[in-house]
């Protein structure tokens, strides 16, 4: 595990807080893709890198899938394992080797967009090939993308999972699942004392057993549709 410092690659492991909690950095990139911006949802234009290993890219692959963006975004898949250099392509079977940027580690496409970006290298990543620049590298924000702005380039235009009538529903729900559920996994899994294990696992069991209870009584988190939220506790 490292990250970019100034473009140089550092290994490093993540910083805990004065209590011993992981603490996830934030996300770096936001532009979004959408009608009248300079990132035009066009089909061939993007680019979406992804690890199979890492439940963050798995809400987005579901996504282009449910919406048939495969023809319009292609796809690279890193190796599952993390090498020295973080996430790498390679010739492992299922990983798809990067044929936008050809590089061989995924930060090598971090700094082709800033050369002296320093931060994390995560995955999902949305990529432009025409600009050559990380468009976005937060998942939610991704997932919102393929789902409202790429219906002009959608196999499946008509498949809506954050309908205007429950968006703020939606948006409140991936709101609470978020710190307990998807993050608590890794609050639980990185937390380096014994009292933020035992405070991540609480909260983690606490929101499992809220929605359980919520799911006791409807089909879906949010109702009687599918929505974002389900995808993003499904690939938790």
């Amino acid at each position: 595990m490292g990250l970019l410092v100034d473009g140089r690659w550092v290994d490093k492991w993540y910083e805990a807080d004065e209590k011993g909690r992981f603490v996830r950095p934030s996300t770096k990139f936001h532009d979004e893709v959408k009608e009248g911006t300079e990132f035009a949802p066009e089909a061939g234009r993007y680019h979406l890198y992804v690890s199979y290993a890492c439940p963050w890219a798995h809400r987005t692959l579901i996504m282009r899938k449910l919406k048939g963006l495969e023809d319009a975004i292609s796809l690279s898949v890193v190796d599952p394992f993390m090498g020295e250099q973080g996430w790498m392509f390679s010739d492992y079977p299922d990983a798809v080797r990067d044929t936008v940027s050809n590089v061989d580690y995924l930060h090598q496409v971090y700094t082709r967009a800033r050369p002296h970006y320093t931060g994390r290298v995560t995955v999902p990543v949305l990529w432009d090939k025409q600009k050559h620049t990380i468009v976005n590298n937060e998942s939610r924000e991704i997932l919102r993308m393929f789902d409202k702005n790429f219906n002009a380039v959608a196999a499946h235009p008509e498949r809506d999972y954050c309908p205007d009538d429950l968006r703020d529903e939606v948006e409140r729900t991936l709101d609470e699942i978020y710190n307990p559920i998807n993050n608590g996994v890794y609050r639980t899994g990185f937390a380096e004392t014994q009292a933020a294990y035992e405070e991540a696992l609480t909260e983690l069991f606490a929101a499992l057993d809220h929605w359980e209870e919520v799911l006791g009584s409807r089909r879906y988190l949010c109702g009687d549709r599918i929505t974002e939220a389900d995808w993003a506790m499904f690939t938790t």
